[in-house]
């Protein structure tokens, strides 16, 4: 059996930009749902939120980080 890593970079340009479209739309609930109240839920989504943008943005300017296929 083969072993498998996780990849949190994403493998192509178009699933980063999915991941940048996701992670905003995810933040944007985030802080309309924190303006109402403070929670707990909506800070971790919070966090959720710029981890996503985060992973995005670094599949987006390293493109050397995404896997050659053979």
């Amino acid at each position: 059996m083969s072993e498998r890593t996780w990849r949190m970079i994403p493998r192509n340009r178009p699933l980063s930009f999915l991941y940048l479209l996701a992670g905003v739309l995810l933040a944007f609930n985030s802080v309309n749902q924190l303006k109402n109240d403070m929670a707990v839920l909506p800070l971790i989504s919070g966090l959720a939120a710029v981890g996503l943008i985060a992973v995005a943005v670094v599949g987006l300017a390293r493109p050397s980080s995404h896997p050659r296929t053979r």
